[in-house]
């Protein structure tokens, strides 16, 4: 029905409801109410930021605990790099050791070798403080492996070589079987050396030569049980290394005895027995002293 009602009819039904006439009708249509009469309590909805505010607090402590982490690993690692391990080969053996970056190092006996628990993230530095060690460097071209001996330092990135420091007699001499390595000094005129293998630098006083050794095939970087072996090696070079070997003080000219050459290998002797076989080819003889031995005509 579309008609409209007019200004009487409307103050006629607005009196009807005012009167109660439709409570009735009201009633049946309504639901029921429960016993007590309670009503269902609103839907309160809770604000979307507190849950986002959970989450930035979370995330935030999640941060914090990371970089605490990452903070405490740091330090470490740069207290490990400062903590050393000093290793001191017993006369007539060797040792082998393996540093974290997997790099293996063979020391010969009365070898001294220095290297710090953790490297730097730039570069990887050890000390030869004193006698003959083979190096098999592992690469990493983001980090350059060096070994520190008396005056000289040799710098690789992957390669296998010998650095030999006699500081008692100021001979030093590094030997490169694989790859390249550039050794530098101490000394500010030095010139870097750069070696390829089969080449050698040896560095003794002030004076340094560089030369080409025998097939790096043929040569061998160390012995393998830790013995002495000389092959047509100077005279003045064998009594270094046996110095060096059994630790000791050897006082003679090394320019006057660089002129005689020596073979021989001995394992595990007296080193006078050594000293007698070594001079005796030559007519020389030797003198215990306070600080060692002392060699003559």
């Amino acid at each position: 029905m579309n008609k409209e009602l007019d200004t009487a009819e409307l103050d006629e039904f607005f009196q009807l409801v005012e009167n109660g006439e439709f409570d009735e009708d009201y009633l049946e249509v309504m639901p029921d109410l429960d016993e007590e009469g309670s009503v269902a309590a609103p839907v309160v909805q809770k604000p979307v930021f507190k849950f986002f505010s959970r989450i930035a607090i979370a995330a935030s402590l999640l941060l914090v605990a990371g970089f605490g982490y990452w903070s405490y690993r740091k330090a470490e690692n740069i207290k490990q790099q400062s903590t050393y391990t000093v290793v001191q080969v017993p006369v007539g053996s060797m040792k082998i050791i393996t540093l974290k970056d997997h790099s293996v190092i063979t020391l010969n006996s009365g070898s001294v070798f220095k290297y710090p628990a953790a490297f730097a993230d730039h570069h990887r530095r050890v000390f030869l403080l004193k006698g003959k060690a083979f190096f098999q460097v592992a690469k990493d071209t983001t980090k350059p492996f060096t070994v520190f001996s008396a005056k000289l330092s040799t710098t690789v990135l992957g390669t296998s070589f010998t650095v030999e420091n006699y500081r008692n007699y100021g001979v030093e001499k590094i030997r490169l079987f694989t790859g390249r390595v550039q050794i530098g000094s101490r000394d500010k005129d030095f010139a870097p050396v750069l070696l390829n293998p089969g080449q050698q630098y040896i560095q003794s006083g002030l004076s340094g030569i560089k030369s080409i050794f025998t097939n790096t095939t043929e040569v061998k970087p160390h012995s393998e049980d830790g013995t002495l072996e000389f092959d047509g090696t100077t005279l003045s070079e064998a009594l270094i290394r046996v110095a060096d070997y059994y630790n000791t003080d050897l006082h003679f000219d090394q320019h006057q005895l660089s002129s005689f050459a020596i073979s021989g290998r001995f394992s595990n002797e007296p080193i006078e027995d050594v000293l007698h076989t070594l001079l005796f080819t030559h007519h020389l003889k030797f003198k215990k002293i306070p600080e060692g031995y002392r060699i003559m005509k």
